[in-house]
């Protein structure tokens, strides 16, 4: 049976729904439909055989053609041509994305999932098995962990790489989607200031608890990066290292598993750190840890 599963979902939830991802692979050749992100992020993970990414699904007609290239149109043929079986989508997922599926879908069965429901556990990975039993699904067996598999090749560059800087060095994600962005319309809430962020960070290597720390994060992120070591103490400053911008998405899983521990805020990155079993420290700001505290 040759499925197709479509999510578009953050880096995060994405993380968080590995465990669906591998129980639908159970029965036959699974092919993912998501965002950009997914495919370095998922890329080489078991019982995965194909992603197809989809920046803008919502986006059709004129809008996609001058903006994205028509991404859906160059997509349809392809997707066609797997003839799927089954095609699964969450119920809640918009209205154009599910005409858009029913225009290339063919024959294909359509199943839904939905981790909502009465009694559903609040938590979103305790919610998968509701996912699940929601569209019909075997849960036997099933391993509710969400997990990244690294192979043995990346483990070690990693090793090589973050171990060059310390025997303990810990991995420091300061930034989230807010602080990703150029023009920033709400305050970030989610993280501490840089000053917190280099007290923080001063305490920890005066007291020899680590070697180093790296500030992690996209490019854009690096703003924040720059603050909190200018505002690091001098004497501690060059154990403090600005790797953003510099770890791809499909490098990081890696890496984090290679560090000491992970600091984070809640953001993509937490949930990688928890995947890859690194010893993780979350700060929650106005977000709910009952609902998304990472899970490994």
């Amino acid at each position: 049976m040759r499925r197709l599963l479509v999510f578009f979902a953050r880096v995060g939830d994405l993380v968080m729904f590995t465990p669906v991802i591998r129980q639908l692979a159970r029965d036959g050749e699974l092919d993912l439909l998501v965002r950009p992100w997914g495919r370095p992020l998922l890329d080489g993970q078991p019982g995965i055989a194909a992603i197809h990414t989809l920046g803008n699904p919502n986006r059709s007609g004129l809008w996609s053609r001058l903006l994205d290239g028509n991404e859906r149109g160059r997509l349809e043929p392809i997707l066609a041509a797997r003839r799927y079986d089954e095609i699964i989508t969450f119920k809640g997922e918009t209205g154009a994305v599910q005409q858009w599926i029913r225009r290339w879908g063919g024959e294909a069965t359509r199943r839904f999932v939905s981790r909502a429901g009465i009694g559903a556990p609040r938590h979103q990975v305790d919610a998968n098995r509701n996912a699940l039993e929601f569209g019909g699904f075997s849960t036997a067996d099933y391993d509710p962990a969400p997990r990244l598999m690294v192979s043995e090749q990346r483990l070690a560059a990693a090793r090589t790489r973050v171990g060059a800087l310390g025997r303990r060095v810990i991995a420091l994600q300061a930034g989230s989607s807010l602080t990703h962005r150029w023009l920033r319309k709400q305050p970030n809430l989610k993280g501490l200031t840089p000053a917190q962020w280099s007290t923080f960070i001063a305490r920890l290597l005066s007291e020899d608890h680590i070697d180093a720390v790296v500030l992690h994060g996209s490019a854009p992120e690096g703003r924040e990066a720059r603050a909190i070591r200018a505002a690091t103490p001098p004497n501690w400053r060059e154990r403090v290292h600005d790797w953003t911008g510099q770890v791809p998405l499909g490098e990081l899983p890696a890496v984090l598993a290679a560090s000491h521990a992970t600091v984070s805020v809640d953001t993509g990155p937490a949930h990688i750190a928890a995947a890859v079993a690194c010893p993780l420290l979350v700060l929650f700001g106005p977000t709910d840890p009952a609902v998304f505290a990472p899970r490994g």
